[in-house]
């Protein structure tokens, strides 16, 4: 069976974590919970959440029980964050959902899609405002 692009998104993800002392990554897949993200993250004493996408779509495709997740979310104080692989180039973003508009915004992009820059955006969500 072939591997979804998220998927892909995740053992890479994973591989990083392996790698480091400092960060600690777990998938989450939950029927229970509406919306909750894929990933949850701690990276240099910094917890956020990550939804993975891989495409193009309005909004990155985030279902309204994902958008209603984050904007809970973030109102409590807490990061979350979209990590997405667009399909139609070569590049990693992060992008946010806006509490107001509930559209997402790019907080970081980067055209290396190498694990370094992988790397960075996971570093650039660790570092981001709630």
């Amino acid at each position: 069976m072939a591997q979804s692009n998220e998927s892909k998104l995740w053992n890479r993800i994973k591989k990083l974590g392996d790698k480091s002392h400092f960060t600690h990554f777990t998938r989450i897949e939950s029927n229970t919970v509406n919306g909750i993200p894929d990933v949850h993250c701690l990276v240099n004493k910094q917890l956020f959440w990550l939804e993975l996408k891989a495409n193009d779509l309005k909004n990155r495709g985030l279902s309204k029980w994902q958008i209603n997740w984050h904007i809970k979310y973030q109102i409590a104080g807490g990061k979350v964050f979209i990590l997405n692989s667009p399909l139609k180039e070569r590049a990693l973003e992060i992008l946010a959902v806006c509490r107001d508009s509930r559209s997402t915004r790019l907080v970081y992009k980067t055209d290396d899609t190498s694990s370094t820059g992988l790397w960075s955006c996971i570093l650039q969500a660790a570092a981001a405002e709630a």
